[in-house]
C-alpha cells in the first residue's frame, strides 16, 4: 500500500503547468513535529517550542488542482491524502532524483 497523509501549511506559492483539462498545480507543504529530549518538549530561548520541521512537494491534478489554486494560498493549512512517487531526471549532465506526493484527496483548514 502506497498511502501519505499530512497535515501542515503551504510555504510556496501555487504553481500551475499544463493545460485546463490535463494541468496541475505543484507547491510546498512543511510539517513539523516539536522537538522532545528527555520526555519533554523543548524551547528556544524566546520560549517558543522548537521543532523538525520536514518539507514535502504535492502535486494536484484536475479539478482536485484547480480548487486549491482557487481557494488557498500560502500560509495557508491543509490535510493532504495521497501517494508516493519517484522520479528522475537529468539536467547539465547531472541526475536529479525527486520524492513528490501527488494528492488524493485535500482538506481544507
Amino acid at each position: 500500500m502506497n498511502k501519505v497523509f499530512l497535515s501542515g501549511r503551504i510555504t510556496s506559492d501555487i504553481n500551475r503547468f499544463g493545460t485546463d483539462s490535463k494541468g496541475g498545480v505543484s507547491f510546498t507543504l512543511v510539517t513539523s513535529k516539536p522537538v522532545i529530549k528527555d520526555g519533554q518538549v523543548q524551547k528556544d530561548d524566546n520560549g517558543y517550542t522548537e521543532t523538525y520541521d520536514e518539507f514535502h512537494t504535492i502535486k494536484a491534478f484536475g479539478g482536485l488542482g484547480k480548487s486549491v489554486a482557487n481557494h488557498k494560498k500560502k500560509g495557508e493549512r491543509l490535510t493532504i491524502v495521497g501517494e508516493l512517487r519517484y522520479s528522475r531526471n537529468e539536467r547539465d549532465g547531472r541526475t536529479y532524483y525527486n520524492t513528490d506526493i501527488v494528492a488524493d484527496e485535500i482538506e481544507f483548514l
